[in-house]
């Protein structure tokens, strides 16, 4: 069969998964210039142009590492990466960690995470919007990868749907006669609420540079 891209395409590619799996997000134009050795960042717009233009990455302009890869990327080329090391789980949308705010939106878009922080569980991706969380090393920007689960046992950091269909990204603390939704940050105080739906607990954090 030929390939599915020119090589120096199917080359940058390459190294943008194996980069993202390793690290957790994208390389820096130098380093992507590095790696394709040449000196003409030039050279490698015009490589990402072509791959985004394909449907490979998306990239915001907002972002310096602001470059993700999509679906199709992961089901053409995939297997050109180190396989053993990272798969790519779907980004859903945004979570509150701060007031509550709402939550999924489906989106065309992955990020590669360590297989073993994932291996047979059912997981996804939701983007961090606030700052309740930063002792526990999630910050606002970052990115949580999640199990999906309904179950969840004191001192989880889980997403927490609200009786008003909002959701929030807490520690989860189950009393006699109520929950606490436990902030890690000393600017917030607890939610607490007599019922909660439980969508996922955080399997780790994703943070882009």
């Amino acid at each position: 069969m030929p390939p599915i891209l020119p090589k120096k395409k199917q080359q940058l590619l390459k190294f943008l998964g194996e980069y993202m799996g390793k690290h957790g997000f994208a390389p820096t134009l130098t380093e992507m210039a590095k790696a394709m050795k040449t000196h003409a960042l030039s050279t490698v717009h015009e490589h990402l142009q072509y791959l985004e233009e394909r449907g490979f990455i998306k990239r915001s302009s907002r972002e310096e590492r602001g470059l993700t890869l999509t679906k199709k990327a992961q089901a053409d080329v995939e297997p050109q990466y180190n396989a053993e090391q990272s798969v790519f789980v779907p980004v859903l949308g945004m979570i509150a960690a701060g007031s509550p705010i709402e939550a999924i939106e489906a989106r065309d878009v992955t990020l590669p995470v360590p297989q073993e922080l994932v291996r047979g569980k059912n997981a996804y991706i939701l983007k961090v919007k606030g700052d309740s969380m930063i002792e526990s090393l999630i910050a606002d920007g970052d990115y949580v990868v999640v199990e999906k689960t309904d179950y969840a046992r004191d001192g989880d950091t889980v997403v927490a749907m609200l009786d008003d269909g909002t959701a929030t990204l807490k520690k989860f603390f189950k009393h006699k006669s109520y929950i606490r939704l436990q902030p890690a940050n000393k600017k917030y105080e607890p939610i607490l609420t007599s019922s909660v739906v439980i969508q996922g607990k955080v399997l780790g954090v994703i943070r882009k540079y």
